[in-house]
């Protein structure tokens, strides 16, 4: 729901924002690792080519497996947060297709959910 007047909008802008994490170093990192294998495919493929716009759509179609191949592992909070990021920018940059992106989207979601059901260690006597 938008809001519509003045005063719902200064409500809206009111509400304090959630903290921000404190170490978003480590999601870049994630996200530039998958950018740089995103661009060293799709350099690599235009290498060979006249660089026309068709080639240029070819090469960055053949370079997304490569952004989700150095996407982080589903194992831990921070790495389902990291592969999250990355994710949500390969969606942003049109390096991950929609197909896609819902597909690991879902197994974030799912990753994140087991981490609830995760033995607790046991604390010695």
């Amino acid at each position: 729901m938008t809001p519509k007047t003045a005063s719902e909008l200064s409500l809206v802008e009111a509400i304090p924002l959630p903290a921000l994490d404190s170490n978003p170093k480590q999601a870049r990192a994630a996200i530039k690792r998958c950018c740089a294998a995103w661009q060293r495919v799709y350099d690599a493929y235009m290498e060979g080519t006249r660089g026309s716009g068709a080639d240029a759509i070819t090469a960055a179609h053949e370079a997304g497996p490569a952004f989700c191949k150095a996407m982080p592992p589903l194992a831990g909070y921070e790495s389902i947060r990291d592969f999250v990021a990355c994710a949500a920018h390969g969606i942003l940059i049109d390096a991950i297709p929609e197909k896609r992106a819902n597909q690991l989207l879902y197994a974030a979601q799912v990753a994140l959910a087991t981490l609830r059901y995760e033995p607790k260690s046991r604390k010695s006597a």
